[in-house]
């Protein structure tokens, strides 16, 4: 029975197989790859600590890292009796002070190293051609059968992602495509979620798509009696670029309007005050309604000053205002929204008379409108 005991400790004990706190320790955060040095019958020391203080002789004092612990010690006597994190340098003067930390420092311990070793994964997807072509593929594919979503990529341990990062496609495993509305929250937490769902609705599926990568982590939880492990995801995401191959050209600029001031007999559009249309009226308030006249006949015909004639709209705006004296007259070539065809506009609020006398008055293909009354039935421009 004390056999059968025994091996059933040890065998508890035993961390298993993808435990990963040293490594976490030695290639998240780019240090010596070597193993450390171990010291003090085998206890991990380090100095990484939140504060140190000079305590005489040269020595400095190590501060245990729970907040609600003053204790220090010189750092010969932290080596020999500080307990450290079971994942990183973090120390303690005890076991206490160390169990009670966890909860808090939990939070982190795991999430900093491995969270940086996420981003280094989405890096190495963006950068290595042959890895971005196969999660371009996916998600393409994805998109198409299944509508807006995230390309996951799975490792079992930070090894496993330590990997893909040194090899590239080799080692990405089987990602997979995850409709957006089947994240699941408890996976990644709320404010993950949140960030990964906005993004799964705002990229743009015809050049970009979203990755999500997950890795997951064992560490040992400070307990007292037999040693317990605890599984951990620590995820992120980001927005890529699709592989170049699969990104569709942007399609040719519209053709220029077919209509030219050397055309023959084109449609005409003259816009112009009549001689003594304004009676007594002030000046500002004859320049707003010809401007207003002006908007409604090119609405008429589908044509928005300020969507399609932007420099006309704001020389107008300036005229209303008074920035300009006179509005010299301008010949736009818009195009009618119910015909298909361009034609000629002419626009000339405050003509003068002897220009007005060699405006045509007798073709078919030529039409003045006197902007000057205020068409007041008609409604607001």
């Amino acid at each position: 029975m004390v056999a059968g005991s025994a091996s059933e400790v040890e065998q508890a004990a035993a961390p298993p197989p993808y435990y990963v706190a040293d490594t976490l320790r030695r290639r998240s955060e780019g240090s010596d790859p070597g193993p450390r040095p171990r010291t003090g019958g085998g206890r991990r020391v380090s100095f990484d600590v939140a504060a140190s203080v000079d305590g005489g002789g040269g020595e400095p004092l190590v501060r245990c890292r729970y907040s609600k612990c003053s204790r220090s010690a010189p750092a010969s006597e932290a080596r020999r009796s500080y307990k450290t994190c079971h994942n990183c340098s973090h120390m303690y003067c005890s076991r206490e002070c160390r169990r009670a930390h966890w909860d808090r420092h939990r939070r982190t311990c795991l999430h900093s190293r491995v969270g940086a070793l996420c981003r280094q994964v989405l890096a190495a997807a963006k950068e290595d051609a042959a890895s971005l072509r196969q999660l371009s593929l996916l998600a393409r594919r994805g998109y198409l059968a299944q509508g807006r979503g995230a390309v996951k990529s799975f490792f079992s341990s930070p090894e496993a992602a330590e990997r893909f990062v040194a090899r590239g496609v080799p080692d990405l495993g089987e990602p997979t495509f995850v409709r957006w509305a089947d994240l699941l929250p408890d996976e990644m937490g709320p404010d993950l979620y949140a960030e990964l769902v906005r993004q799964c609705k705002a990229y743009n599926p015809g050049t970009r798509f979203v990755m999500y990568v997950a890795v997951c982590v064992v560490s040992e939880v400070p307990a007292t009696g037999a040693v317990k492990w605890e599984r951990q995801l620590v995820s992120r995401c980001a927005k890529l670029r699709l592989c170049r191959s699969l990104v569709a050209p942007p399609p040719p600029p519209p053709p220029a309007p077919s209509i030219t001031r050397d055309m023959d007999d084109p449609e005409t559009l003259i816009l112009t005050s009549l001689p003594g249309c304004h009676g007594r009226m002030s000046p500002r308030r004859a320049r707003e309604i010809s401007f207003t006249n002006i908007q409604r006949q090119l609405r008429q015909r589908g044509v928005s000053l300020r969507r399609h004639f932007p420099d006309v709209y704001k020389r107008l705006c300036a005229y209303v205002e008074g920035a300009t004296e006179r509005f010299a007259p301008v010949t736009m070539y818009p195009r009618d929204a119910a015909s298909g065809k361009s034609f000629m506009c002419i626009i000339m609020p405050d003509a003068e008379p002897e220009r007005l006398e060699l405006v045509p008055r007798d073709s078919s293909r030529v039409r003045t409108i006197d902007i000057g009354p205020d068409l007041v039935d008609e409604g607001p421009a």
